[in-house]
């Protein structure tokens, strides 16, 4: 078992292509909410920010086929894998704080990636500035930092290590208490004055996961891969030996063998 610890923690550290396509349904569903609140008759130019495998480049590319469309993450990874759809578009491997659009965009979509960057009262205004007149944000954002799963994680990075001391450097563990996601309040005071048109509302969906382990399976290729990264390789194992147990005792499969997953997801829709 501590081998399979082992290099499960090891492949938490970069962006999984093929791990993330495992919940591509569930994945896809915030999505097509998003768009379907995208009112843009025909954009000449779109970037898909935080592209991944493309799940949302597809729709994208289905709806506005004759758009310049552009996918832009910082895996190679995963845009290796976005590279094999049968959709025309191109792709370009970069961080997105060092992201510059070649020409403005009609529409930047933004499909959870936006709250893995913080500093949102600069990154927000910033990206409405890369539209041309009467352009459009579309960005939805896991909200995942009050959920249960996520407070196991940080209790087992406060109490996991020998002894029940610490695991990992004291800035880790202070990163990943950090919010960077703001109120829906806080979000509306930001962006109206700089916007013509502005949507924000949150969801709460019951998502019905199956597996062994569903909720580490979702969390390890996103949540937890700066644990991962800030974690030497005997304190991974300890991570995930002990996160695992907390997981399962607080999500029990349901009697059908489903567990269930509660999650929670902010939406905003800028026009400009």
């Amino acid at each position: 078992m501590s081998v399979k610890l082992e290099s499960a923690g090891k492949a938490c550290t970069h962006w999984d292509a093929k791990a993330y396509q495992q919940f591509s349904r569930l994945r896809q569903r915030p999505v097509n909410e998003l768009l379907d609140r995208v009112e843009l008759k025909q954009p000449k130019r779109i970037y898909d920010l935080g592209c991944g495998t493309g799940i949302a480049t597809q729709l994208l590319a289905k709806r506005w086929p004759r758009a310049q469309l552009q996918g832009i993450d910082s895996s190679e990874q995963m845009l290796d894998e976005a590279r094999c759809l049968p959709i025309k578009a191109l792709w370009k491997q970069c961080d997105l704080l060092d992201w510059q659009p070649e020409q403005p965009a009609d529409l930047l979509f933004a499909a959870a990636v936006l709250h893995f960057v913080s500093g949102h009262e600069q990154l927000l205004p910033r990206l409405l500035g890369q539209l041309n007149p009467g352009g459009c944000l579309a960005a939805h954002m896991p909200d995942w930092r009050d959920a249960l799963w996520y407070q196991l994680m940080l209790d087992t990075l406060e109490e996991a290590g020998p002894g029940g001391k610490p695991l990992g450097p004291p800035q880790l563990r202070e990163a990943m208490a950090a919010r960077p996601l703001l109120s829906l309040e806080s979000y509306y005071r930001l962006l109206s004055p700089i916007t013509r048109t502005l949507d924000i509302w949150e969801t709460e969906q019951l998502q019905v996961v199956d597996g062994k382990s569903p909720i580490y399976d979702w969390v390890k290729v996103s949540a937890l891969r700066p644990v991962m990264q800030g974690l030497k390789d005997d304190e991974q194992a300890r991570f995930i030996y002990h996160y695992l147990m907390r997981v399962h005792a607080h999500y029990p499969p349901e009697r059908d063998g489903h567990t269930l997953f509660p999650f929670k997801r902010i939406f905003i829709v800028a026009t400009v």
